[in-house]
């Protein structure tokens, strides 16, 4: 893949196609200071021209913590005018950078994930957590509303009224609650929860990439859009997708199962 520069607080290592980033400051459960924020975004802008070679992304936290939230050290004393700044040009370019990456990615949640760490999850495609985790909108212990798009992503996850519960209480939500609410896909033990996770980015790793990147893309949009709208994006895709390379693969692997490995390989026309 080429990893482009060494990294202060994350970890970026790919093998097989998989990508995979681990938030990197265990010792104090992997806050996002400035420099982590900086780096997120030269990460998940480098991820995007890897395409070819990186087919699905990993989230993930070293030590104890997936992620507890922004480093609060780093705002304080901040004025209103900077901090707006601050969120735009350092917060909201990595949420935006890692929602809209191509590649299917997962949050595999290892322990607590609080503020905007609970955001960083929402922003992932899928999440499995280990039994140790816990999530929740925390932002009202500091005085803060939540932000990094958890406003926009929580109430369509698990509804509004369960959504305003959640950022009003600040409460943290154990595991065993996680998967009921829609937070993440399944909870394992926490034994397994890095085999599990690899076991399901290498099942989407072997599906047609252009495929997958169409069908996020217009999930992604849905909720915002019209029926219409939708119907046209599905037709647009359709349309472009069908007789590519990777779809007639993928179509003779369905009808002649004992002919294939079942793998897509990638290719044009």
């Amino acid at each position: 893949m080429g990893i482009p520069r060494e990294w202060e607080t994350i970890e970026v290592d790919e093998a097989d196609s998989i990508a995979t980033v681990t938030l990197n400051r265990p010792d104090r459960m992997n806050v996002m200071n400035l420099t982590m924020r900086d780096e997120l975004v030269a990460c998940f802008d480098h991820l995007r021209t890897a395409v070819d070679k990186v087919r699905v992304v990993v989230v993930t936290g070293a030590g104890d913590a997936f992620c507890a939230g922004g480093d609060v050290n780093d705002f304080d004393g901040t004025a209103a005018e900077d901090l707006h700044d601050l969120m735009r040009l350092r917060s909201h370019r990595w949420f935006q950078g890692l929602w809209s990456l191509p590649q299917p990615t997962i949050a595999a949640v290892n322990g607590t994930a609080a503020g905007g760490g609970a955001n960083l999850v929402l922003a992932t495609d899928l999440a499995i957590a280990s039994d140790r985790a816990r999530f929740g909108e925390t932002f009202i212990r500091v005085g803060l509303m939540p932000d990094l798009g958890g406003l926009y992503l929580l109430p369509r996850l698990v509804g509004l009224r369960k959504a305003k519960e959640l950022c009003f209480s600040g409460e943290l939500i154990p595991a065993e609650q996680l998967a009921e609410l829609g937070l993440v896909s399944r909870v394992v033990p926490h034994a397994d929860l890095y085999a599990e996770t690899m076991r399901l980015a290498q099942d989407l790793a072997a599906k047609p990439r252009h495929t997958l990147a169409l069908t996020k893309m217009v999930l992604n949009r849905a909720t915002e859009q019209s029926m219409e709208e939708v119907l046209l994006n599905e037709l647009l895709g359709q349309s472009y997708l069908f007789g590519t390379r990777d779809q007639r693969d993928a179509l003779a692997a369905f009808l002649h199962p004992s002919t294939s490995d079942g793998k897509a390989v990638d290719g044009d026309r």
